[in-house]
């Protein structure tokens, strides 16, 4: 018998688990050899960097070790959109193919945005925050009240002049009209100093880019954004939307008998009947409920303690000046070894420490260049970017604003006050202008007379408003003045760990790139809203503001809910109009320009 060859056997089907692997195998062989995904082509990458390398990041815009790349990538989302819509357009017109002027725009506003942010982090933007522009608000405040008190006086030209005319009197500024229009060559001529500033000579000279850099950045500014955040609609808009979403009123519970069955109703409601025993079980839960709650207060309590001890230690670390326990560098000391100073030389003084978190270079105390600071609403009543009022000082006293509260007293050279003009601005939000007999001009956004919130509160009640807001005030103004040293701080420490920090300035990027560009291009002008809906936009803006007060402080805006309706409605009437509102962002404008480019407020001699 003779057997067949291994080669003429019958293979026999192979079975399904080796199928199986087989497959498996083959299949994680080419998801190893498999290359890993390109990274997405951003809009930003093609326009601004076409020969990058697909798998290459984007260079850093900002160069601070403190920037994220959030920010960077922010930065460069809105450079591109803007370029985008108002340069490629037109340039694709004249040539299809060149791809190099963009990416050359894109070098020149790097130059720009570093140079600029090298002097951000040079300045402290402290006094500008808790100094400077609370002082400009309260002169903004003051102003709109004396020229409302004005009108259809004689001071109103007879009775003649608007109350846009009487405040531009208070506050006249070449770059805005009585009516609001803001000048577009004041604004260029700004434009262009900040680009002669910020970019290189060989960058600067070529006319060609400098313009076309410069109409971007105007068209932006005066295009879009100024001509926006003036309008009153707009500015209550974005007060709604700080203050989040309304909660929904809570519905009135239906009645019971039209959820009971006719049956059920007839039946009387069942009632419970409370035990007088004692029970262990009540007792425990009482005792459970009593330890879960004190272990709950205890727990915040020691929270809260060791987040203040942390901020606190922060806050010292930050400190410019020397602490209590080292010598100061000015007083020296006679020790053996040691020379003694002469008694006509000067000492030589610390090098300075950074004052601020985050900062790249410190600033060297040079005498100051530029305009003084602004004084206190207490000492003369103009502000540090406002002229003085022209007419302020003919009102009879009843017309001019509540006074200030009395100055502390005076602090060391080295340490600012940061407490008295938010204190001051804030003596100026609780206190309504007081009533006068002639007849006054409402508010184009104010409801009508016939609501509450517009009823003029009795002499009464106005005074019992002022006394407490004056007395709230001062009691600040004693606290902060103890806590002067520390305060001056810890408010910087604040305002550069929490505002001033990269997650904020990238949602502040983010929020602006959405608003102008919010489908990738410029928006279309928005619709304002009509005058009725402008009306109920304030009124739940001064309602919900007023519901935002805690209950204990709400006393402080007045006695009654009337005085408290009217002291909001008071503190929302300089926002009302378009045109006073355009010169107060002219005034920031300027304010910003001299914070950061001091040398714009030294007029140039000879």
């Amino acid at each position: 018998m003779t057997t067949a060859p291994p080669s003429a056997r019958r293979v026999g089907p192979r079975s399904i688990q080796s199928v199986a692997s087989s497959s498996h195998s083959r299949d994680k062989s080419v998801l190893t050899t498999r290359p890993p995904p390109a990274k997405p082509v951003t809009l930003a990458k093609r326009l601004l960097f076409p020969t990058l390398p697909a798998d290459a990041d984007l260079p850093d815009l900002l160069v601070s070790p403190a920037a994220a790349p959030e920010l960077n990538a922010e930065l460069y989302d809105f450079i591109a959109l803007a370029l985008r819509a108002y340069v490629n357009p037109w340039w694709t017109k004249i040539t299809r193919y060149d791809k190099e002027f963009l990416p050359e725009i894109t070098r020149i506003l790097t130059a720009v945005f570093r140079t600029l942010e090298a002097r951000l982090v040079a300045t402290d933007l402290s006094p500008f925050v808790f100094r400077d522009l609370p002082t400009l608000l309260n002169q903004h405040w003051a102003d709109y009240r004396n020229a409302q008190a004005k009108l259809h006086t004689s001071y109103a030209t007879g009775g003649a002049a608007t109350l846009p005319q009487l405040f531009h009197q208070m506050q006249p500024h070449m770059a805005v009209s009585a009516e609001g229009v803001i000048d577009v060559v004041y604004v260029r001529q700004a434009v262009d100093y900040i680009l002669k500033a910020c970019m290189p000579p060989e960058d600067y000279e070529p006319e060609t880019e400098r313009y076309i850099v410069r109409e971007i950045v105007l068209k932006v500014l005066v295009g879009s954004v100024l001509p926006r955040i003036t309008q009153p609609w707009f500015i209550h808009k974005v007060i709604l939307d700080l203050m989040g979403p309304e909660k929904p009123a809570e519905r009135e519970a239906e009645p019971s008998a039209q959820r009971e069955s006719p049956a059920s109703a007839e039946r009387p409601p069942l009632q419970r009947r409370s035990s007088h025993h004692f029970s262990f079980q009540a007792l425990a839960i009482f005792l459970l409920s009593a330890v879960q709650s004190i272990s709950g207060i205890s727990l915040s309590i020691l929270h809260a303690y060791r987040q203040a001890r942390e901020t606190i230690r922060k806050v010292n670390q930050t400190s410019g000046g020397p602490s209590p326990d080292e010598p100061s560098s000015t007083h020296s000391t006679d020790k053996p070894g040691q020379d003694t100073p002469e008694e006509g030389s000067t000492p030589t003084p610390a090098p300075p420490t950074p004052a601020l978190p985050g900062s790249l270079a410190v600033p060297l105390k040079s005498p100051p260049t530029v305009s003084p600071a602004p004084p206190s609403p207490s000492s003369d009543g103009t502000s540090f970017m406002s002229p003085p009022s022209q007419d302020s000082s003919t009102l009879p006293s009843r017309l001019s604003p509540s006074p200030a509260p009395a100055a502390s007293a005076p602090l060391p050279l080295d340490i600012p006050n940061y407490t008295h003009p938010p204190l001051a601005f804030l003596l100026t939000l609780l206190t309504p202008p007081p009533l006068s007999s002639g007849p006054t001009s409402p508010s184009p956004l104010s409801p009508s007379s016939s609501s509450p919130s517009s009823r003029s509160t009795s002499p009464p009640t106005a005074h019992a408003s002022l006394t407490t807001a004056r007395a709230l005030t001062h009691l600040l103004t004693l606290l902060a003045s103890l806590a002067a040293p520390f305060l001056a701080r810890l408010l910087p420490y604040l305002l550069y760990a929490h505002v001033l920090c990269a997650p904020t300035l990238a949602s502040i990027v983010r929020s602006a790139r959405r608003a102008l560009f919010p489908e990738g291009w410029p928006a279309p002008p928005p619709v304002d809203p009509t005058p009725e809906e402008q009306a109920e936009m304030r009124e739940r803006v001064r309602k919900r503001l007023g519901e935002a007060v805690p209950g204990p402080f709400a006393p402080l805006l007045g006695p009654t809910p009337a005085a408290r309706a009217a002291t909001i409605d008071a503190a929302l009437a300089p926002l009302d109009h378009q045109a006073c509102n355009a010169h107060l962002a002219v005034f920031i404008l300027d304010l910003v320009l001299l914070t950061v480019f001091p040398e714009m407020g030294v007029s140039e001699e000879g």
